[in-house]
């Protein structure tokens, strides 16, 4: 059975990487949601909605869209900056952290029946030529060889 520390392990190689597929995504109203909450739960200081549009590389209408949605579905709230009202601030309500906390309980059981699976040093492996691939692809896409 997958220890504590070595689940922990796996979520922080994870969690830590920049979510490119999953941002790819984006137009996948899901996906945006999960991103918002991602990032507002990541966040150790205030978040505006311009933040949003900069972190995930989308416009400030589709960041408009999922916070509406999201507002809705009362997982943030949103309100004027003290130092700058023409800023809007976003945080998560209750609901948004309760569903922030059942997303992560489920990505824990999921990489424990990773690890339980496969075996530590394998994912160790993986996580590891994964992260060389990852350097060397954005190495080459910054220097592209037209040879």
């Amino acid at each position: 059975m997958a220890t504590e520390q070595e689940i922990e392990y796996v979520y922080s190689r994870f969690i830590t990487k920049e979510p490119t597929e999953f941002l790819e995504r984006i137009n996948d109203t899901n996906a945006g949601i999960g991103a918002v909450l991602k990032i507002l739960d990541a966040a150790t200081t205030e978040v505006s909605a311009g933040d949003l549009a900069q972190k995930m590389k989308v416009s400030t209408a589709r960041i408009a869209v999922l916070l509406n949605k999201m507002s809705a579905k009362n997982l943030i709230e949103r309100r004027s900056s003290s130092l700058d009202g023409r800023k809007v601030i976003v945080q998560l309500t209750e609901n948004g952290e309760k569903e922030i906390g059942k997303a992560k309980a489920s990505i824990t059981k999921l990489i424990e029946m990773i690890i339980d699976e496969i075996g530590m040093e394998k994912v160790k492996t993986f996580i590891e030529i994964s992260e060389t691939i990852q350097k060397l692809t954005r190495e080459k896409m910054l220097k592209p060889d037209f040879d």
